[in-house]
């Protein structure tokens, strides 16, 4: 580009020998810069699925795209060539200043507030096509936004209007000479030159626009790091972009062979430690994964334990070799759940990855604390691994670049929260950069039933955008509802663009795979032939009830679960077992620290799981965290009443595994509590269950499950869950009022959750013509913390989680005693300088979320006015672990008061809190 710069005026900008002078010899090179980046993503980076969709969405060759996406990198900072962006050197370079002013370019200060230079270079960009282009304003428009957006977020329609209305910010006779050549030798550079009088006559489609914006902003981030790009760096631009890119090293994406078809070999190939044949479910999805023609929804319904995880990670691999994404995404319902899944999709990769190093990420707000991927991130940093011959081994690895904040959905193989789809659903600042990652991945989302009607607005939104981009999605779950199933083919099908509203069938086929679209009919898939007979029972809800049942059962030896809807009733119904069952009881839910619940956690997959050492006799009682995390295994449950599908998730721990039982505990058997009196007209669940559930499924759960004497599992699973959702389910007689009372109530609060959710949801693929205005609304970065995304697409009411701290007999302030590392370690409180780095990572990982009686709005106010009281953080905040967060000081009898509240932590209870009455 330099050689392309000849006119005084503009050597007057950047062409000066003397270095002090050359200020925009920097911007220039960096435009240079981001056009050479942006085809080494295109090259190296992009996955096959992505280039193809762009060629198919501009119906232009690979070449072509290529072409566009180094000239709108090498043009996106045209907005800098102005007025108003060089006055702000007026006062710190004068001579600069006024050897500008010499050559007839203006410094003077802008007329009224700045616009930015993006708004600036989408404007210059607009009005260059249309006048030297003839490209209609329209059309120019979904070019030049792309400018506009390259800081993130895109101009409003009324802001352009301004800055149309407002030239004098842009300068004019030569800086309009300066921009020309500029714009005109960058269309040369790049070959732009021998398509833009095509591109000026075809509008962007908006998937394109997305896309192509977030390609910008990964050249420009990179060519803005003065790490890989020296400033005022002498050297040529190829040699430059060499060094930048060998300090990248981004792995390519992944590009595995087609595997076989046969699940068994495939299965053991991948999951060695994994014995016997495939399941059905497993063959049938890898049937289907080869039996499409093109990318599309797979929505796999099937029981729990029966290896859907492992089928959707095989299948996941033939759909990347078919169709040419980059990599997976697995979303899960929890921190607690990725966690693992974690763990399980490294075990798969290492058998996967070929010959190629794969980048791989754990997106949640706490990944730095998992030791796995906290060890793997520095692993990573020690350069490539060799064999004992001396060749190289592939390697999941974190690439430093991909580690980054806005930047780790980017890596090839990432897991985590659900959320972090979702979030791609959501108006926030560099989503772009979400749709360039999902849109070259394969994405799987586990137990997609746990998305509440709040968050399946955002699922359902983020469904039509990777219909449009003909993403392969794979959603997982034991206990759908066909209405749902259906939703999320629709939605899908409408970012296709399908003209047809896809349905399903309402038969109660199970196990089953719908996938959309379909070229031909899949076989139905056989059950599997172990069945489990499950009788159901109706327990008083006293805990003493429970403790009597159990005292009955278990006399001899066994293993129960005792599943409770809330925290408190879990502490309760421990309380109560341990003192009959003293040392024989476990109690796990999510308010412990969290070294105390994983060190709990893992001790119950050590008893309890597939292959672990049962105890002669125990109890679990936990919380709805059994649900979804452990695979582990009762002979005989307790719960409280619970939305059906919900129960029978929990059923799904009911003699999960085959061995050998009790005679008494050799049929199993659920008994049903959580409900004031069995015998009254209707039945009235406890009130912690009506608060997170509502009243109306608990209705319908009381009355689908009182016709029932026995559950068969799998067989009942797809009826009960139709039945439980169908608005004709007949109402047992004297519950007519209170049954259209908790309808009525739930369909108020559905339609405000809709109300809710639209606000920040994004719109559909198809609803503007331009990136103008997309993101309309000012919503909280959701990478700037977990909690903030994780409120805007779930419907909760913020909590807040505070680092847990002890003061011994001696009043000094300390770790928990039972950590791994930094094990009671003293934490100081006077600081001169900021925390030891291993301390500071070990106190991030011991946070407590507080209960939401300490967290609405009544409430939060006074509690964080008290936490900010108990000590001085001010040491904290130059450490990125605890920056920003709040704790609690327990005294040396595990005792707290905040504001109002009287909290107490046990390492076997948990925490507990009770609210002082005021008068």
């Amino acid at each position: 580009m330099r050689e392309l710069i000849w006119s005084s005026a503009a050597r007057s900008v950047w062409g000066k020998t003397d270095p002090d002078d050359q200020l925009w010899l920097p911007v220039v090179q960096h435009l240079e810069d981001a056009a050479a980046m942006a085809g080494y993503l295109y090259d190296h980076f992009l996955p096959r699925s992505t280039k193809e969709l762009l060629s198919t969405l501009l119906d232009a060759s690979s070449d072509e795209v290529r072409t566009l996406v180094c000239w709108l990198a090498g043009l996106h900072d045209i907005g800098k060539l102005t007025r108003e962006f060089t006055s702000q050197i007026r006062a710190i370079m004068p001579s600069i200043v006024g050897a500008m002013a010499d050559h007839g370019l203006s410094t003077d200060p802008p007329l009224g507030k700045p616009f930015g230079h993006p708004v600036l270079g989408q404007l210059i960009l607009r009005e260059w096509l249309q006048t030297r282009h003839a490209a209609t304003r329209r059309t120019a428009t979904t070019y030049a936004c792309i400018a506009g957006g390259h800081h993130g977020r895109n101009p409003s329609k009324p802001t352009m209007d301004r800055a149309t209305n407002t030239p004098q910010n842009l300068g004019a006779g030569a800086w309009d000479a300066v921009r020309d050549e500029v714009l005109a030798g960058m269309t040369t550079r790049t070959g732009a030159d021998a398509y833009i009088a095509g591109w000026a006559q075809r509008p962007l489609p908006l998937q394109a626009q997305t896309l192509l914006t977030g390609i910008v902003i990964m050249a420009d981030w990179m060519a803005s790091n003065q790490d890989l790009f020296p400033y005022l760096d002498d050297h040529a631009t190829d040699e430059r972009v060499a060094s930048a890119t060998a300090k990248l090293a981004l792995p390519e994406p992944w590009t595995p062979k087609v595997p076989g078809a046969d699940a068994t070999l495939l299965l053991h190939e991948r999951f060695p430690a994994l014995k016997g044949d495939a399941r059905v479910v497993q063959q049938a999805l890898i049937n289907a994964a080869f039996a499409v023609d093109e990318p599309g929804l797979f929505l796999l319904e099937a029981p729990m334990g029966v290896g859907k995880t492992e089928a959707a990670l095989l299948a996941a691999e033939i759909l990347v070799a078919r169709f040419g994404q980059g990599g997976v995404f697995f979303g899960l319902p929890t921190m607690a759940t990725a966690n693992p899944m974690f763990e399980r999709v490294l075990g798969w990769l290492r058998n996967a990855i070929g010959d190629h190093d794969a980048s791989v990420s754990l997106t949640h707000g706490k990944a730095a604390l998992n030791d796995t991927f906290a060890g793997l991130v520095r692993s990573s940093w020690r350069g490539s691994v060799y064999d004992e011959e001396g060749t190289k081994e592939a390697r999941a690895i974190v690439n430093s670049w991909l580690h980054g904040r806005k930047r780790s959905g980017l890596a090839s193989f990432v897991v985590g929260t659900i959320d972090q789809s979702l979030f791609g659903a959501l108006k926030a600042k560099h989503l772009v950069l979400r749709h360039v990652a999902l849109a070259g991945k394969v994405v799987i989302i586990d137990e997609v039933h746990a998305a509440d009607s709040y968050m399946r607005h955002y699922l359902r939104r983020l469904l039509e955008w990777l219909g449009s981009y003909r993403v392969p999605v794979i959603l997982m779950s034991a206990t759908l509802p066909p209405e749902h199933r259906d939703a999320f083919l629709q939605s899908y099908a409408l970012g296709r663009g399908d003209k047809v509203r896809p349905s399903t069938d309402r038969l109660d086929t199970y196990p089953r795979i719908t996938v959309h679209p379909s070229a031909t009919t899949l076989p139905a898939i056989p059950p599997e032939t172990a069945a489990t007979r499950v009788t159901l029972h109706r327990l008083a809800d006293a805990p003493e009830a429970t403790c009597d049942l159990l005292a009955g059962l278990l006399d001899d030896g066994g293993c129960a679960g005792v599943l409770c809807n809330t925290v408190g009733r879990a502490q309760e119904m421990y309380r109560v077992l341990q003192h009959r069952f003293a040392g024989d009881v476990e109690l796990v839910h999510s308010r412990y620290l969290a070294p105390d619940r994983l060190a709990r956690e893992g001790s119950l997959m050590a008893r309890l799981g597939p292959d672990g050492e049962r105890p002669h006799r125990l109890i679990v009682v936990g919380t709805q965290v059994l649900e979804q995390s452990l695979d582990i295994d009762f002979d005989v449950m307790v719960t409280d009443l619970a939305p059906v599908d919900l129960v029978l998730q929990r059923l799904g721990r009911l003699h999960r595994h085959l061995r050998p039982r009790l005679a008494k505990l050799s049929s199993p058997a659920l008994h049903l509590r959580g409900v004031e009196d069995w015998d009254d007209t209707p039945i009235t669940a406890t009130p912690g269950a009506r608060a997170i559930y509502g009243a109306a499924p608990l209705l319908r759960a009381a009355a689908l499950l009182s016709t029932h004497e026995h559950v068969n599992l799998p067989a009942d699973i797809p009826g009960l869950v139709r039945l439980a959702y169908d608005p004709d389910l007949s109402v047992p007689a004297g519950w007519e009022d209170a049954w259209a009372a908790a309808e009525q109530h739930a369909f108020t609060v559905d339609e405000e959750k809709k109300k809710r959710a639209s606000s920040y949801l994004l719109a559909t693929p198809f609803a503007k013509r331009d990136l103008d205005g997309w993101i309309d609304l000012e919503v909280s970065d959701p990478d700037a913390s977990e909690a903030q995304g994780r409120s805007q697409v779930r419907d909760s009411e913020d909590g807040l989680e505070v680092i847990a701290l002890f003061a011994d007999a001696e009043g000094d302030i300390r770790l928990s005693p039972r950590l791994s590392r930094h094990a009671g370690a003293l934490v100081p409180t006077q600081l001169t300088a900021g925390l030891d780095d291993g301390l500071a990572r070990a106190m991030a990982a011991c946070t407590l979320p507080l209960p939401l009686m300490m967290c609405h709005p009544g409430a939060i106010d006074r509690v964080i006015a008290a936490l900010e009281t108990t000590l001085d953080y001010s040491g904290w905040q130059h450490s990125p672990w605890v920056k920003g967060q709040l704790a609690v000081v327990f005294d040396a009898g595990s005792d707290a008061v905040v504001d109002r509240f009287h909290l107490h932590y046990d390492p076997h209870e948990g925490l507990t809190v009770t609210r002082e009455e005021h008068p």
